[in-house]
């Protein structure tokens, strides 16, 4: 009987730990990578970035968000992460710092002459919420790209979601990004 009790609480301690893990558990792909936390990036970032001189593909956006200083690309500096579970064809996630602040930023590329039923679901979620869920797990906060090729999920834990103070320089650098990322081959 003992057994049969420890075995439960087991399997519930279980249960309740897998429910705390989040979504970036779930779209978690390659636990050899490295994911390193580049420079505190408080420099402004340039404006002056053309993006016509990069590829139209998940290569170019985050060689594009480098030379924006939003991101640091070198080997080891991003993880590969499971883009299917999304209905994308692949997707990276970088951590930086912004004005001392731990920041995550996730790319991920949509084929859009072949979508599949998970991505018309996350891509029109994205377009009618600004959130999506996956595995029953809360609401994701993401962007979609003009072009409709590109989403996005910005995470900064020092941005209030429910009241952004709007004159932080944190919250003025997220939407700078955003607005960077959506214009990104347009």
């Amino acid at each position: 009987m003992k057994r049969i009790l420890t075995a439960i609480l087991c399997a519930g301690i279980l249960a309740v730990a897998a429910t705390g893990c989040n979504y970036n558990d779930a779209l978690y792909k390659d636990s050899n990578s490295s994911s390193q936390t580049s420079q505190d990036g408080t420099q402004p970032t340039t404006s002056s970035v053309d993006d016509t001189k990069y590829d139209n593909n998940l290569d170019g956006i985050v060689k594009y968000f480098a030379a924006k200083g939003y991101i640091e690309n070198k080997e080891g500096s991003y993880v590969k992460m499971d883009a299917s579970a999304i209905g994308a064809k692949e997707g990276k996630k970088f951590t930086t710092k912004y004005a001392g602040s731990n920041i995550t930023i996730e790319l991920y590329s949509y084929d859009t002459k072949k979508s599949n039923s998970t991505a018309d679901e996350i891509v029109k979620s994205v377009k009618d919420n600004g959130t999506f869920s996956i595995y029953g797990l809360p609401d994701v906060t993401a962007y979609l790209s003009d072009n409709g090729n590109y989403l996005m999920i910005y995470t900064d834990s020092t941005i209030d979601k429910t009241n952004p103070d709007k004159t932080k320089d944190n919250y003025k650098h997220r939407e700078q990004v955003i607005k960077d990322f959506k214009a990104f081959k347009k």
